[in-house]
């Protein structure tokens, strides 16, 4: 099984230096749904779409597949 994810992300440049801006909005069962909420979002936040993501999961298996570096 697949979910589909939202996720707002922007990178702030501060001058001298940068941060990031990251927040998981929802998690939806399918990928239109998602896209329908990131539109709702886009129209009444007034959020710039290029920092609004929708990606898939599936379900069960790990996400991570670089895993731990030991030093």
């Amino acid at each position: 099984m697949n979910i589909y994810l939202l996720e707002y992300y922007e990178e702030i440049d501060h001058g001298n230096f940068e941060t990031e801006e990251y927040n998981l909005i929802g998690i939806y069962l399918t990928e239109i749904e998602a896209k329908n909420v990131k539109k709702e979002i886009i129209k009444e936040k007034r959020i710039n779409e290029e920092y609004l993501y929708v990606s898939g999961a599936r379900m069960g298996k790990i996400q991570w597949e670089g895993g731990f570096v030991y030093v």
